[in-house]
């Protein structure tokens, strides 16, 4: 007969605790004992339930007298059984009958234990119990909702009270540079921007100006601009100077092979012992109105991280922060403007090793695609006296003999840029020969068959003039007192004396 202290032996446990919470009535029965956690029900509590339901209670007894090797009285409480030493039993719903208030699936340690009861000694299914148990309870217990909490650590600074720039005046880029010319976009509004320090102006920067305004016309558009051409021809310093006469802020972001995304967008950081989001330079730059982000060499970033960019730079101005879910707009007057040796196809030339293709839906992203190629020799002959002040003649000797060289076929593919006419006069002007100059600063940086190509001609075409006019010394006897292959004849036959 079932009583309250019927002990259940170990292995009919399963069978009866499936068939106690598989009644209809097993919830409401929790509920009026005030058990809220189903893992606190205990077989007195199982026993209980079943002598209210004569049909439970006979399932219960024919359970018992089939599984217990030891008969029970009718006149008392049953002899224990040998094999039930344990106490404190862990009772948890399994997932037929889910625990009220809980939807999610809950474990049940004796069914996990009934499939290797047989194996087990009392001593050791009490032990087994006892550790997990609480693990289980643990597991059984309510779902806790969190808050996602973004916490600021002390000392910083929130990001609103950084200095922001602001739309301010208009202006034209006639006003910039006056000029006669009837070109419309001379008239086109500009805007200036205000309240952050934008770059200084070069005073001595050589301005294209039909290249200047179609980047700065863009801009104004909240278009995105990608500047393309060889080495050294100013796709870098050309934004950094729109930057500069228009007021707005800059951050140029190098790219490499090894860029990752987490360096770009930023990451979970420890400070002052709470850990924080921290963004990273470019989650920081698109937050600050009227920025100008300028992605040098964006092809030599894997895919991974190219892809960062497609978002960012379509109509929708955005980008998730997979890590917190954030969802980061760029601000008002954000542009993107790449600086690269390609068009986004690739080391098609061969002269760029290890930069890799980009998707054409980056590409397209970007409105405006320029072509920025080498200043004219008058230009670069006007920058170089401007940046190392050596004498307007020794600049255009220079110049001319690197417009020249540019124009060989032997040399095609040879990168002479304004960086290396720069540091060729300035280790003159420190008093080294120019023979040894123009090793050390750009032909020393070329393959066999171009340097002794280059270095030919300069022996040809200079002799010690160059060293004369940069030192404002008199041209000596027998020296070229200015190299104009233009004046001679053999340079009409070859075409050089054509306008460059």
């Amino acid at each position: 007969m079932l009583t309250l202290n019927t002990q259940i032996p170990t292995v009919a446990r399963g069978q009866i605790r499936a068939l106690v919470k598989a009644h209809q009535d097993w919830l409401a029965y929790l509920a009026e004992k005030g058990i809220a956690v189903p893992a606190n029900a205990r077989n007195a509590n199982l026993l209980e339930f079943a002598l209210r339901h004569p049909a439970l209670t006979a399932q219960l007894e024919s359970i018992l007298n089939l599984s217990s090797p030891v008969s029970t009285g009718t006149d008392g409480p049953e002899a224990p059984m040998e094999d039930e030493t344990v106490t404190d039993d862990y009772d948890v719903f399994t997932p037929d009958a889910p625990a009220p208030g809980n939807s999610e699936t809950a474990y049940d340690l004796n069914d996990v234990l009934s499939t290797v009861d047989q194996c087990l000694s009392p001593l050791v299914r009490k032990s087994l119990v006892g550790t997990l148990g609480p693990v289980f309870d643990a597991a059984n217990k309510p779902a806790v909702e969190v808050e996602r909490i973004v916490e600021v650590a002390p000392g910083e600074a929130p990001r609103v009270a950084s200095p922001r720039a602001r739309r301010d005046k208009r202006t034209t880029f006639r006003t910039m540079f006056p000029s006669k010319s009837k070109e419309l976009w001379y008239d086109t509004p500009l805007t200036l921007w205000a309240g952050v320090k934008a770059p200084d102006v070069d005073p001595f920067y050589v301005v294209n100006r039909a290249q200047l305004s179609t980047l700065m016309t863009a801009m104004e558009r909240g278009s995105n601009v990608w500047l393309t051409g060889p080495a050294g021809t100013g796709k870098s310093t050309m934004p950094q100077q729109a930057a500069a006469l228009l007021g707005r802020p800059i951050v140029k972001i190098g790219l490499t092979r090894q860029t990752e995304v987490d360096a770009l967008v930023g990451g979970m950081a420890l400070r002052n012992n709470a850990t924080i989001w921290e963004d990273g330079v470019l989650m920081r730059a698109v937050r600050c109105p009227g920025t100008i982000v300028l992605l040098d060499e964006l092809t030599f970033a894997p895919a991974g991280v190219q892809a960062i960019f497609q978002d960012l730079c379509s109509e929708h101005r955005s980008y998730t922060i997979a890590t917190t879910g954030e969802v980061v707009k760029c601000a008002d007057g954000v542009v993107f403007v790449v600086a690269d040796n390609t068009t986004g196809t690739g080391n098609t030339s061969g002269l760029y090793e290890g930069t890799n293709v980009s998707n054409v839906a980056l590409v397209t992203r970007f409105a405006r695609m320029l072509i920025i190629n080498y200043l004219t020799p008058e230009e670069e002959a006007e920058a170089l006296a401007n940046h190392t002040a050596c004498p307007l003649a020794a600049a255009q000797h220079l110049a001319t003999f690197v417009a020249e060289c540019r124009r060989l076929p032997t040399l095609a593919g040879v990168v002479l840029s304004m960086r290396q006419m720069v540091g060729f006069t300035q280790m003159v002007q420190d008093g080294y020969s120019s023979k040894d100059a123009f090793v050390a600063t750009i032909s020393s940086r070329m393959p066999a068959t171009e340097r002794a190509t280059i270095e030919a001609k300069a022996d040809l075409a200079w002799g010690n003039a160059f060293d004369a006019l940069i030192h404002s010394k008199p041209i000596p006897a027998g020296a070229t007192s200015a190299y104009s292959p233009s004046n001679s004849p053999a340079a009409k036959a070859f075409g050089d004396n054509q306008t460059y």
